[in-house]
């Protein structure tokens, strides 16, 4: 026996006839179930074989603590994403504005304050 009486079960029914296929959404339903039941076990175990100086068990250790939330808990929706963009090009719009007015006052020879400049 392997100490899990849902494991024990599990063998008996393949073992008796016909095997029983479960559902994806079986097999994950009862692997949760099993984990569950098993955390504080399997946790324990993961230190013990941790604090010898397993290698993987303290790298896992080490991702397993650090925050699992590395940037904003929602993607931008489209609105948001279409609203950027427009306020993005209404920058570069003005830039341009700004930067065709400067090169006209340059050719006409003012500075931005109307004074006339002369370059040699």
């Amino acid at each position: 026996m392997t100490g899990s009486k849902e494991l024990d079960q599990v063998k008996e029914e393949l073992v008796e006839g016909k095997a029983k296929y479960l559902r994806p959404s079986e097999c994950r339903n009862r692997m949760r179930r099993t984990l569950t039941k098993e955390f504080d076990a399997i946790i324990e175990g993961f230190v013990e074989a941790a604090k010898k100086g397993s290698c993987p068990h303290v790298k896992l250790a080490t991702e397993l603590l650090k925050p699992t939330r590395t940037g904003p808990s929602r993607k931008k929706g489209t609105a948001t994403k279409y609203w950027e963009m427009l306020q993005r090009e209404e920058r570069e719009r003005e830039q341009l504005q700004n930067e065709q007015l400067a090169a006209a006052q340059e050719l006409q020879g003012t500075d931005g304050n109307g004074v006339l400049t002369t370059r040699f």
